[in-house]
């Protein structure tokens, strides 16, 4: 070979490895990289790759995008979030990134953010049917249902056979408490597909505010039937075996609730309370207390634990739940009963009474409270306004108080 061709041969090599060193300097070598990753489900690897395209150029906007969809996937939500934020400044113009912001706003519950992004993604495509169900979600998650109501009649104008959309938008309804609106929404929904088990899950609860349970305990199981693995429709039967009195049923129900999802706090405190009436407390007081750790603000919950605990004898345990629920609740009136009752049991009997002085300025016909303050007082010898408490509570209704005036009253 002459060294002609040889220096032809050089000369496209070089430019070619040329070509290639200017492409990766670029960012754009690493960026079709990390999209290569990104097809096989590698993300992780797809993140370094895009990572290695910012980080040569800081300019590229649809690296920095691409770098949120990945980290998207590696469920690092907030990270994703600014590497938006990024792309965005960059560049306002890359296709939905308003409506992946949205969603990724959502995920991190930022309701108004979302509900902001999806606003503006509707304005640039406001064809488009699955942005109002989007938006729609967002006003429900931050429980605005009328403005989701119109979110989802403004998705019918597009898909006016979509049962989902009437689905959802009778859920919004009956949070509104428009029953008979919810109902007619459900009905289009059934005429539309009879098999769905979300129309069954919601005309469940629409027969739930009817307060006929039978009928919602029998839709409920309709859901299941169709969707054997749908948690909420065993959550929501367990209520209304509850509220039947099938406390066996319910407890059944909420046990497989947690099977299917062991994250609903609520379906741990509804099995407590069922376990609690059919005396199982200690199974009752662990699931309080698994209630309490899904969500530690769970001030119900606290009260049931310490009422648990009383019962069980664990009066400083009841006394440390009663203050709890006490600091989260201010006004609960039966907490600073009940706390009072426990001060009571260690014979601290003026900070009982400083509890039931509370129970009553909160709740000014709490006789039970009443004749609680007025036990207090005679333990302390205050017999004159303990006689006083005694009577207001004979007013209101409680009959025990007729039999402590007899014993400690008209004998003066």
């Amino acid at each position: 070979m002459d060294k002609c061709k040889w220096l032809i041969i050089l000369l496209v090599i070089t430019a070619s490895l040329n070509a290639q060193v200017a492409q990766f300097r670029s960012g754009l070598q690493p960026m079709k990289d990390g999209d290569n990753e990104m097809l096989v489900n590698n993300f992780l690897k797809a993140y370094e790759h895009y990572t290695t395209a910012v980080t040569v150029d800081p300019t590229l906007a649809d690296a920095w995008y691409k770098r949120s969809q990945a980290l998207t996937k590696l469920a690092r939500y907030k990270e994703a979030l600014s590497d938006q934020n990024r792309a965005l400044i960059l560049n306002p113009n890359i296709a939905n990134l308003y409506d992946s912001r949205a969603q990724l706003r959502m995920l991190v519950e930022d309701y108004p953010g979302a509900v902001e992004d999806l606003t503006r993604a509707i304005a640039d495509n406001p064809q488009r049917p699955e942005l109002y169900h989007k938006l729609a979600n967002a006003h429900l998650a931050s429980g605005d249902f009328e403005a989701a109501v119109k979110d989802y009649d403004q998705m019918l104008k597009l898909e006016p056979t979509d049962t989902l959309a009437y689905i959802f938008r009778a859920m919004a309804l009956l949070n509104l408490g428009d029953v008979e609106a919810a109902q007619e929404d459900l009905n289009s929904a059934m005429n539309l597909s009879e098999q769905n088990s979300l129309s069954f899950e919601l005309q469940g609860l629409i027969y739930m505010k009817r307060e006929n349970f039978p009928a919602a305990e029998e839709a409920f199981s309709r859901a299941i039937a169709i969707n054997p693995q749908f948690d909420l429709a065993y959550y929501n039967r367990g209520l209304a075996r509850k509220l039947s009195g099938d406390l066996n049923g319910a407890e059944a129900d909420f046990s497989k609730a947690i099977e299917l999802n062991s994250n609903i706090s609520s379906a741990y405190f509804n099995r407590a309370m069922a376990r609690k009436n059919l005396g199982m407390e200690e199974l009752a007081l662990e699931d309080y207390t698994k209630a309490i750790e899904l969500d530690k603000d769970y001030a119900v919950a606290i009260f049931y634990r310490g009422m648990t605990k009383k019962i069980m004898g664990d009066y400083n345990g009841a006394l440390a739940d009663y203050t709890a629920a006490i600091r989260l609740n201010e006004n609960d009136y039966e907490a600073y009963n009940n706390r009072a009752n426990v001060r009571m049991v260690f014979g601290d009997y003026s900070a009982a009474i400083l509890d039931y002085d509370q129970a009553i300025r909160l709740k000014e016909d709490y006789a039970l409270a009443f004749y609680n303050r007025a036990i207090a007082k005679i333990m302390i010898s205050k017999i004159e306004t303990a006689c006083k408490d005694l009577e207001n509570s004979k007013e209101l209704g409680y009959h025990a108080a007729e039999q402590a005036i007899t014993d400690f009253c008209k004998t003066r």
